[in-house]
This record gives C-alpha cells, sequence and structure tokens, in this order.
C-alpha cells in the first residue's frame, strides 16, 4: 500500500489524473491532498492576530507562492501550536480597521485571490484554468463561530466554499429524522452545485468538512436495507452526525464528513494544525484485556508498523491507571494518540482503575487521536465528558462514538495504522468502507476535523519551508515576539515590577520557552514580584517543566482557577504523592476536590489523607463532594469510596 501512496503523490495534482484510476480512492484522496500542500511552501514564521478581521487580512496574503500558520491569540491553543512548530519567528498583529464589507464577502475575495482568480473569478474558474480542480466542500455559516476554519481549509487546500444555513441544535442535542433529512439534503445540493462528480467514493468529490453547530447525533431514516442489523438496538436511537450526513437518499455514503465545531480560537487551531504540522510520534495506550475479540484491537503491531514508517512510538499495552497518570504528568508530546478503553461519556476503564474526564492527559503539544470508547463524543462541547475534555485539552482531529457502537464499529488500530502509513487521510482511515460490513452502514462513529488531513510516513510530507521575505513577510505588520520577549526580560531586569513578570511569561509561554519561563519565575520570587496573574502565566510551563514545587507556590496564588489550570495540579501533584509528601501539598489538594466528577481525586489523595489525619478526614471530603457530583455511577463510586473509609478498610 506504501508504494501505491507513493505512485499517487508523485502523480499531478489534478483529480481526474488518468494516472491515478487504478489507486484506491482513500490513497488518492490523501495523496491529492498531501502533494498539494507540498506544492504550496511553508513560510517559516506563525501570525498571532487578536480578532477575526485581523485573521481575515493575513488569511488574504497566502497564495500558492507561500501559505503560514495564522492564530487568533489566547494563553492555551497558540502556545501549543508554536511549541510543537517551532517557527523561525512569532509576529504578533495589531488589530486592524475593517473595511465595510460583510465578512462572507471578504471571505470570498480571500478564497478567491490565494488561487489566482482575476476579477470576477471565482475559485473554480482559477483553479481550472491553471488546470486543477477543488479538492473537497467546505460548508460553514455566516453566523458560526466555526467559519475561520472553513476560511484556512478552503484556502489552505483550494477547496469549494458553501453556505449551511438553519437552525439544528447544539452539539448536546439529537437532531430529529425530519430535520436530519433535511440537512443531508442540504449537504447533497451543495454537492451537486460545486459542478463536480459527486455521488459515488471514488470520483471527484469525497471529503466535506462543516464548519458549524450541530447536534453530535442525530435520528434518520435509512431505506429498510441501509438499517444496521445489530441486537437489541432499537430503530429509533441516534446515529452519529457525520456517518448520516455524506449520503445519498439510498443511504450510501458519497463522501466522508468531518466536522469543526467551537469558538473562533479553537477553530483556527484545529485548521492550523490540519494544514501545517508534520506528525512523527505516536502514543498508543490499550486498556483491553488480552483475549477474544479485544485481542484485535492490541496495539504492538500497529506501533511496530509506525516505527517502521519512520515514527518514534510509545506504546502501553495492559494500561493501568496508574501508569496512565503517570505517563501524561507534564503533558503528552506525541502527535497521534490511539487508545482503547472500556466506559461511557463521564469515565474510562482500562486494564485495572477507572477514569474520569479528569484523568484526561494534558496535552504538551497539538494531538490527533483515535478513542476506542463507548459515548466519548456524546457532546463535544461539555468537557465534563471524556471527548470534551480531550477536545479542551488540545485535541485537533477526533475518531470516537456517539452512542453505543459496538467494539466493531471500530476499526481496528493495525488496520488504522496499515491505511495511515498508506497516505489515508485520519478520519477517514478511523471509518469503515462501503461495503465492508454492517456497521460501514450509517452508524455512531463520528469524525472530527480536517477529513483531508494525513498522518503518513514523515519521509513523504516534503514541503519546503522557505524564510519570510518580500510580501509574506509578516514583521512589516506587527511585532516580532521573541524580540518582544528579549525587551521585556530586560526591563524586568532593569525595573522588577508584577506587571512586568506577567507579560514577560507571557511572551515567553507563546514563544514555547518554558525553561526561560521557569527562569523568570524564580526571578520573580526572588524580586517578590509574583501576584495572581503572573501566576496564572507560569502555571504551563511549571507544569510542562513538571517543576512540582515552583507549581504549587504558584498555583496557590491564583484566586480562580481554571478548569485547565486545575488539571495540571492534579495531573502534576498526584501522580508524586507518597508518604513524604508535605502537607501544605496535601491541603492544596484537598481544597481542590470539585466537580461532577471527584471520585478520581479521593481515589488519588484519600490514602494519603488517611495516613495523615485519618479515615474521617476522607469520609468528610466524600461527603462534601458528593454534593456536586453527577448521579448514576459517579454516585455509586462516591458510596464505595464512603463504606471503605468509614470502616477503615
Amino acid at each position: 500500500m506504501i508504494a501505491l501512496a507513493m505512485l499517487a503523490l508523485s502523480a499531478p495534482d489534478r483529480v481526474g489524473s488518468e494516472d491515478l484510476q487504478d489507486i484506491p480512492w482513500p490513497i488518492k484522496l490523501g495523496a491529492q491532498a498531501l502533494h498539494r500542500s507540498n506544492s504550496i511552501p511553508l513560510v517559516d514564521q506563525v501570525v498571532l492576530v487578536p480578532d477575526t478581521d485581523t485573521y481575515l487580512d493575513e488569511i488574504a496574503r497566502w497564495s500558492r507562492a507561500g501559505q503560514w500558520p495564522v492564530l487568533i491569540e489566547d494563553d492555551h491553543l497558540a502556545p501549543m501550536f508554536i511549541r510543537r512548530m517551532q517557527p523561525a519567528r512569532v509576529i504578533k498583529r495589531s488589530a486592524v480597521t475593517p473595511p465595510d464589507m460583510p465578512v462572507m464577502k471578504r471571505f470570498e475575495l480571500a478564497l478567491s485571490r490565494a488561487w489566482g482568480a482575476t476579477p470576477g473569478e471565482s475559485i473554480e474558474d482559477a483553479m481550472a484554468r491553471q488546470g486543477l480542480q477543488p479538492l473537497g466542500l467546505v460548508l460553514t455559516s455566516e453566523n458560526s463561530t466555526a467559519w475561520p476554519a472553513a476560511l484556512a481549509l478552503a484556502v489552505g487546500r483550494g477547496q469549494a466554499v458553501g453556505m449551511l444555513e438553519g437552525r439544528f441544535g447544539g452539539a448536546g442535542t439529537v437532531l430529529g429524522a425530519s430535520k436530519a433529512t433535511a440537512l443531508a439534503e442540504l449537504v447533497r445540493q451543495h454537492a451537486e452545485r460545486t459542478g463536480l462528480a459527486w455521488k459515488t467514493l471514488g470520483d471527484q468529490l469525497d471529503a466535506i468538512t462543516i464548519c458549524r453547530n450541530l447536534p453530535a447525533r442525530a435520528r434518520f431514516e435509512l431505506p429498510p436495507t441501509g438499517r444496521v442489523k445489530v441486537p437489541n438496538v432499537g430503530p429509533d436511537e441516534p446515529l452519529a452526525i457525520t456517518d448520516v450526513l455524506g449520503r445519498r437518499a439510498d443511504g450510501h455514503r458519497y463522501a466522508i464528513v468531518g466536522w469543526i465545531n467551537g469558538d473562533e480560537v479553537q477553530s483556527a487551531y484545529v485548521a492550523m494544525c490540519s494544514l501545517f504540522l508534520k506528525p512523527d510520534t505516536a502514543w498508543l495506550c490499550n486498556g483491553y484485556p488480552q483475549d477474544g475479540d479485544w485481542l484485535r484491537y492490541a496495539m504492538k503491531e500497529a506501533g511496530a508498523m509506525l516505527s517502521q514508517a519512520g515514527f518514534t512510538s510509545t506504546v502501553i499495552e495492559n494500561a493501568r491507571l496508574r501508569e496512565w497518570r503517570a505517563a501524561s504528568s507534564g503533558g503528552l508530546k506525541e502527535d497521534l494518540l490511539m487508545v482503547n478503553s472500556k466506559g461511557n461519556k463521564d469515565f474510562f476503564d482500562l486494564l485495572t482503575g477507572r477514569g474520569t474526564p479528569d484523568d484526561v492527559p494534558l496535552l504538551a503539544t497539538p494531538a490527533a487521536l483515535q478513542m476506542v470508547h463507548s459515548w466519548s463524543l456524546v457532546d463535544p462541547s461539555n468537557a465534563h465528558t471524556v471527548g470534551g475534555r480531550w477536545l479542551e485539552h488540545g485535541v485537533y482531529a477526533y475518531v470516537g462514538s456517539s452512542h453505543e457502537p459496538f467494539l466493531a464499529a471500530f476499526v481496528p488500530p493495525t488496520e488504522v495504522v496499515r491505511r495511515l502509513t498508506a497516505l489515508v487521510p485520519f478520519l477517514v482511515a478511523g471509518r469503515w468502507w462501503e461495503n465492508q460490513g454492517p456497521l460501514s452502514r450509517a452508524w455512531r462513529v463520528n469524525t472530527l476535523g480536517d477529513p483531508l488531513m494525513t498522518i503518513g510516513p514523515p519521509a513523504l510530507n516534503t514541503r519546503p519551508r522557505v524564510e519570510a521575505n518580500g510580501v509574506v513577510d509578516a514583521r512589516s505588520r506587527g511585532i516580532d515576539l521573541r524580540e518582544e520577549a528579549e525587551r521585556l526580560m530586560r526591563g524586568m531586569a532593569e525595573a522588577p515590577s508584577s506587571g512586568r513578570l506577567t507579560l514577560t511569561l507571557q511572551a515567553l509561554n507563546q514563544l514555547g520557552e518554558d525553561e526561560l519561563a521557569r527562569n523568570m519565575w524564580t526571578y520573580g520570587e526572588q524580586q517578590q514580584t509574583t501576584d495572581a496573574a503572573s501566576a496564572a502565566m507560569a502555571l504551563g510551563p511549571l507544569f510542562r517543566m513538571q517543576d512540582r514545587a515552583a507549581f504549587a507556590r504558584a498555583y496557590r496564588l491564583v484566586r480562580r482557577p481554571t478548569r485547565l489550570q486545575r488539571d495540571m495540579l492534579w495531573q502534576v501533584l498526584g501522580p508524586s504523592l507518597a508518604d513524604s509528601t508535605d502537607d501544605d501539598v496535601l491541603l492544596l489538594l484537598e481544597s481542590n476536590v470539585t466537580g461532577p466528577t471527584p471520585s478520581g481525586y479521593i481515589e488519588v489523595l484519600g490514602p494519603q489523607l488517611a495516613r495523615r489525619w485519618g479515615n474521617p478526614r476522607v469520609a468528610g471530603l466524600i461527603q462534601r463532594a458528593a454534593r456536586s457530583a453527577s448521579a448514576g455511577q459517579e454516585k455509586q463510586r462516591l458510596e464505595g469510596l464512603l463504606r471503605q473509609y468509614s470502616t477503615g478498610r
């Protein structure tokens, strides 16, 4: 299959090329996407913008001569991207004054100009003149917060665009059958309007990206032969929205659909990760038994295949929760994550141990994830679910289920990796294809992200990385963040203050300079200039450096810790608890047992708390935590812990 991928990658960038006709459509799709990316130089800079108007202004400067990442500035996702890409420079732009023109009109102009359109020409016309065709279709809405992803992916890959308007509900709802049918028909109409052949897989349009708010699940009336025959499944139980869309009225798939939801910051981040990062590391974690049908989902062979393809791979078979927590301390740094676990939307079971969303690892750098697990994406917008927490932590592409899928609904890791190393796009590799068994019909696996993003052998990603110069050089439009950080550090040395410390730490965090940030925090402590604002900026670097003592000191200064900061606290301090742990660390953790799934916190902290102050102290903590805990299994788990600490066993 790799030989086929190399053949496809060497073919001209034309959807209808005769050289590609004998290559399976999933390989052809990925090869065309990567070939197009490789043909456009990556300008070695990242531009941070303060708002969507400036984002539009910067994206409008892309062309086939060069593209570069543009991120809407924040202190979490943008720094993650920069740490992974390691650009030659990071430029911060000031806000522009937007022209008197609707956002979507500016969107269309940016798209057309990037592909060489003359006045009055559409992107399709401009590409046709160059012997090219759109690689896919991107749909968004004028009122959607995810349109920045639509703009970047359409411009970056050369795709057709349509407006998918209408009210369909939020991510945590279930779309009714009549609305689902209407939505599917709207998507089909947009596919037809592209003028591309679209009705079957392997023709000219095989990938659709929907960038707007939608329900994660839908009830959908399939033809009689289209209903999946699975025991004990009612006909009204919902299906995954991305598996319902991209199908003809007869239920047969004509395109793979990727879905991007979220706000402007997150959607821009998803697009930039998909377009510009070059994955070459993997973390494979298997929480399943080594027998029966579970054996099909073992990770060892998949890890070996990734290594042969040029990836650096870490494989954890027979995964236990203690190992999981230790591995994620400081944040995962791998590009591709593959995880097998049992459970529901608010817990996951490994071979031994039950984790909650609070145990979902933080990421040091962006990652794509396949999670073989039931219900993880029932509501991607809810960070109190397993899938929602992964997305909040920075996963930018995700294959997971939004209802009970049954194990066989997931493509086993070995087959996923076989497909990935043949250049099949990530979201496509995570699906059963047409006629690959009953679960290749519309079912319950959702695919979030860019359906054209590939995670193939690193050696095949040959996109040239060029130095910024001329009109693409963003230095004329903003400040060089590295120069700004150096200026701030000099100012801090000359006249230390809490305000200067905060700005310095923010700049260093955005640059990915964790070691420098830790040193600057230490200097701030020595100069007695630390406060709540500077502490909040220091937490990320201290977490990734695993400087536990400094992290604890900084955390105590933060007045209202965010969920992300609390996750850092538990993931950096929790795995290191021992008989020698200082009392003030135990008290800090005790005061941060909160949220709808506190059982995991108590499981980690309880033994040390009891050893120091007795079982009644833990029992009281459990009773307080139960007041805000979610119902169901979490209440039962807390009741079990209460019995354990009430009886002293």
